[in-house]
């Protein structure tokens, strides 16, 4: 599935700060608010909404080369000439458009994507000071009903207590996430995170590491995730030739929502499976995750939680709800969610038009 093609009349785009419930701890940054770029095209009566939510410390691209680059090709979506801009901006574009297409085809964007897979919900857990995973975000999680949660981890996770989170929580599977800072641990390191049963173990080493990570792939039961090395379409294409990875980790903030199904079939034809990737986004992007997440060739339970987990109000209405372990679909046009622009703007602190 290509961009969906159509007029474009109007380009908006608001930079908002949303407070988050409690603050998110990767080994590579610390969040306790996020800054994202809302977008909303308009064209034949209708709109769709898109988001970019580069993430400090893991995204290529600043909040303010997102908003340049947006500036500077507001204009030519207008006019309907050149490709988009690459990256989060372009992305946040061709979600935006591709929401709008399926509103006017009067069809929920899952549908429209040809989705109908049931979305199980899955808890991202932030780090500790002392690199242990937030237990207390563990025991928040499981009581609210997660069946799935994926753990930060760092050089400095002991195993044991990994191993003692997951022995205390049977009713949730896990997967691990280090963001790239195992890449100089022993062997008998990454041995013992082999031995913990995890799901998935995303991205251990370094981006460009991918003849270390193909390797792993080779010497680990544990299936190998990668995420931070996915960044382009072409460095997707070189993890399915190089077999560097088990599973290849895709964000709809990343590549938009169409592109982001196509890699994933990409992938399943290379032999990889495909995990939708999470960016804590705002009700807008997670709208989009949860779309792609009902489609078949994202295999692999994603990054998608409900709303509350990490923010208060996160800019949608109806929010996005666990029930069952599953977030519920949306049999409504497109996103399927109203946008509160009222809020919107009194959080903003940069905005545009162009017409």
């Amino acid at each position: 599935m290509g961009r969906d093609p159509a007029q474009i009349d109007r380009v908006a785009a608001w930079a908002v700060e949303l407070p988050m419930r409690n603050p998110f701890t990767t080994s590579a940054t610390y969040l306790d608010a996020r800054r994202l770029i809302l977008v909303r095209v308009e064209g034949a009566g209708e709109f769709g909404w898109g988001e970019a939510a580069p993430v400090p410390g893991h995204s290529s691209e600043t909040l303010d080369q997102v908003w340049d680059s947006l500036e500077t090709s507001a204009a030519d979506v207008i006019a309907g000439a050149g490709d988009r801009p690459p990256g989060p901006a372009g992305a946040a574009l061709a979600q935006a458009e591709i929401d709008l297409a399926s509103r006017l085809a009067a069809v929920p964007l899952r549908d429209h994507l040809g989705g109908s897979e049931e979305v199980w919900a899955s808890a991202a857990i932030g780090l500790a000071p002392d690199g242990s995973p937030d237990r207390r975000a563990v025991e928040h999680a499981a009581a609210a009903g997660y069946r799935h949660a994926k753990l930060k981890i760092s050089e400095n996770t002991n195993p044991a207590i990994l191993a003692g989170v997951i022995e205390d929580f049977p009713s949730v599977t896990f997967g691990a996430d280090a963001n790239g800072s195992l890449g100089s641990v022993p062997r008998t390191y990454l041995e013992a995170i082999d031995d913990l049963g995890f799901s998935y173990l995303e991205q251990p080493g370094p981006s460009s590491a991918l003849a270390w990570h193909r390797n792993l792939c080779d010497l680990l039961a544990t299936p190998i995730s990668l995420d931070e090395s996915a960044s382009t379409v072409d460095a997707v294409r070189r993890i399915i030739a190089d077999g560097s990875a088990d599973i290849v980790n895709l964000k709809a903030g990343r590549f938009g929502t169409a592109q982001s199904l196509e890699l994933a079939r990409m992938a399943a034809s290379g032999g990889l499976d495909a995990r939708i990737g999470g960016l804590i986004e705002s009700g807008i992007g997670r709208s989009h995750a949860v779309a792609l997440a009902g489609c078949r060739e994202f295999s692999v339970v994603g990054d998608i939680a409900a709303s509350d987990l990490y923010f208060d109000d996160d800019l949608v209405s109806p929010q996005w709800r666990l029930v069952d372990g599953r977030l519920e679909s949306s049999v409504h046009p497109g996103i399927g969610v109203e946008v509160d622009e009222a809020a919107i703007g009194a959080l903003a602190f940069w905005s545009l038009v162009a017409e």
